[in-house]
């Protein structure tokens, strides 16, 4: 009975020292990566280590460098709890990559590896880019047009309703979505989510040195869904819509959060970066309790922490944060206020990058100005975008119940928008949109995007209102263009005929409309119209319509200030601010009212301010180029 004990106690010494050997190579092994992967893929180095951490998170740092011959690229390290570590690396060129890594943990430190990149697979066409000052590419070369739309809380929402957005977005023209990592917490968007970007501590108290690994995983799959989508994820950092505290964390926790994300998740080539949505709220004049943030640090913090230099801009509220700063890529402009299109020409001269006006007001019936907007009104408005040489963002705010709109939570779009929007993209992706450029100089009754000499798309938007009103263009030559009439909304396309270069002159039957000119070689002569007018008469079968009208000199009115300017606008111009103050001087220079424009005052300030004086201001403001010479 003693032998057998003695034999029980030795294999169970065994037993345990051979467990203790496996542990040890466990936290000591080779770490794991793919030995292939493609150009623009991830390729993914784990880590484990059993040293002892009160905190994986802050105190192990972790770096790898890799190298293919004379390109080198140090990508930080992140923890991913139960004692993984992981090193997530977007390799830009094809061949063979080493890596190394250096971390104070020992068990992390020096440990090496090397692998083959091949070419991208079909759909993968790199990071998006700028391209050509105004616009974007994909890192192949392939022009990117973008569309975007909203969904601000979508990552937040049970699986079922995630799935069905995806759903959703499969069957959608949208090249873009933008969202939020922190949940939101504003009207339709007061539903709790499973899980949080940090560690609970307690219901919704949270230990904000330690991230929820899980939720960032939920966070890497959503975005892997997105690019087999081939969709843009426009990734918002921080948003002031909150009542956790995640708004008003510290700066060193912001930084921290910031290097974190960044790490995680720049290693999908379709991440895109909005440091903040309305940044510009994080103000306590603006929300009592909130607290300003120093974005130009955070700006770097990220750009730092990001090896791949990903698409960086920030959203504003009321108030332009200065896109010309070096860190910024692009510029986002929110303007709902019925007009988005207007400040256009002020960004593209003022900041020389590509703008994209993410909110101009959703389609929907939430009961608010900027939510109730019809489907005609926001197909032109984006259209009122593109002509000027922008790109913009669609949102969906009808109610269901629940309390789901596409904007919030995503679901299934219902509006007539969606449809016409990927219209939109299609008339525009068949052009050599790149090359397009806003030309006011060469219409009126209407706008122009124009490259000239080869295509021209004019747009007219309204009905004429007064005898004698038309829409003239100038074409460069005499040589024949092809002549288009494109219905925006019903999405149809006419093929008129041919008519010569020059000016024209002509009343369109059809508005909202636009008219396709390109330029056309080897045309039957006896097959070009002198003009445009007698090509619409016939269309029409209408004899009496086929006259053009008169010509009248073509001429370009600087554009000057008006009652469509938002206050902010008027009393960030030295010149407007000496009006404002004449004319209106109670008026607040802080706060909500900076958004409202001046033809929108009276309804937003219960009548405090006489609307003679409002009238007389927006007369006076007339006089006041908005560009000085």
């Amino acid at each position: 009975m003693q032998r057998s004990t003695e034999r029980i106690r030795v294999a169970t010494l065994v037993v345990m020292f051979c467990a203790l050997i496996t542990v040890t190579d466990a936290w000591g092994q080779v770490p794991t990566h793919a030995q292939r992967v493609e150009q623009w893929g991830i390729e993914e180095v784990s880590l484990q280590s059993g040293h002892a951490h009160t905190n994986p998170f802050s105190e192990v740092q972790l770096q790898a460098q890799f190298t293919s011959g004379a390109r080198s690229v140090v990508v930080a390290g992140f923890y991913d709890g139960r004692h993984t570590w992981r090193i997530r690396f977007m390799p830009d060129q094809q061949g063979e990559w080493q890596f190394t890594t250096k971390s104070n943990d020992p068990e992390l430190n020096d440990q090496s590896g090397n692998f083959i990149v091949g070419p991208p697979s079909s759909g993968n066409h790199g990071p998006v880019r700028v391209a050509k000052t105004f616009h974007f590419s994909y890192s192949d070369g392939k022009p990117y047009f973008l569309l975007g739309t909203t969904l601000y809380n979508w990552l937040n929402r049970d699986e079922a309703l995630q799935n069905e957005t995806l759903e959703t977005l499969s069957k959608s023209p949208f090249t873009k979505v933008r969202f939020g990592l922190f949940p939101k917490w504003y009207e339709f968007n007061r539903v709790e989510p499973g899980m949080y970007p940090y560690m609970e501590t307690s219901p919704q108290k949270f230990d904000l040195d330690q991230f929820n690994p899980e939720f960032f995983r939920h966070v890497e799959r959503r975005l892997a869904d997105l690019e087999r989508l081939g969709i843009e994820a426009d990734i918002i950092l921080f948003h002031p819509y909150d009542h956790l505290g995640f708004s008003t964390m510290d700066a060193d926790h912001d930084d921290a959060y910031i290097r974190y994300v960044a790490a995680r998740l720049a290693a999908f080539r379709n991440v895109w970066w909005t440091m903040a949505n309305e940044y510009d709220l994080f103000d306590p004049v603006m929300i009592p309790g909130q607290k300003v943030k120093d974005w130009d640090r955070m700006f770097q913090v990220l750009e730092k922490s990001d090896p791949y230099s990903h698409l960086r801009g920030i959203h504003n509220f009321a108030t332009w944060y200065d896109h010309s700063k070096p860190w910024v890529t692009h510029v986002i402009i929110q303007d709902g206020m019925g007009h988005p299109a207007r400040r256009l020409a002020d960004a593209r001269i003022r900041y020389g990058k590509p703008t994209d006006v993410d909110e101009y007001g959703y389609e929907g019936n939430n009961g608010q100005d900027w939510g109730n907007l019809s489907a005609e009104e926001e197909v032109s408005r984006h259209w009122d975008i593109t002509m000027a040489g922008g790109y913009a963002s669609h949102g969906e705010t009808y109610v269901h119940p629940g309390g789901i709109l596409w904007w919030a939570a995503g679901g299934k779009l219902v509006g007539d928008s969606p449809a016409r929007l990927g219209f939109l993209k299609a008339i525009m992706m068949d052009a050599p949109f790149q090359d397009l450029v806003p030309a006011p100089e060469i219409v009126q009754g209407g706008t122009a995007l124009a490259l000239k000499g080869e295509y021209y798309l004019v747009r007219v938007k309204s009905p004429y209102m007064r005898p004698g009103e038309a829409t003239e263009v100038s074409l460069d030559g005499d040589e024949p263009y092809k002549v288009d009439l494109i219905d925006p909304w019903q999405m149809k396309t006419y093929e008129l005929g041919y008519s010569r270069g020059g000016v024209q002159v002509f009343q369109t039957m059809v508005t909202p409309c636009l008219f396709r000119f390109t330029k056309a070689t080897g045309v039957d002569p006896k097959l070009v119209s002198a003009d445009v007018q007698s090509l619409l008469g016939k269309w029409i079968g209408d004899p009496a319509a086929t006259k053009p009208p008169a010509a009248v000199p073509l001429k370009l009115a600087p554009e000057h200030y008006s009652s469509e300017f938002t206050i902010g606008e008027l009393l960030d111009d030295p010149r407007t601010r000496a009006l404002v103050v004449e004319y209106l001087p109670t008026l607040p220079q802080k706060g909500f009212i900076r958004v409202f424009t001046l033809e929108q005052l009276s309804k937003h300030s219960g009548g405090e301010y006489s609307p003679e004086k409002i009238s007389a201001l927006g007369e006076a403001l007339k006089k006041i180029p908005v560009h000085q010479e």
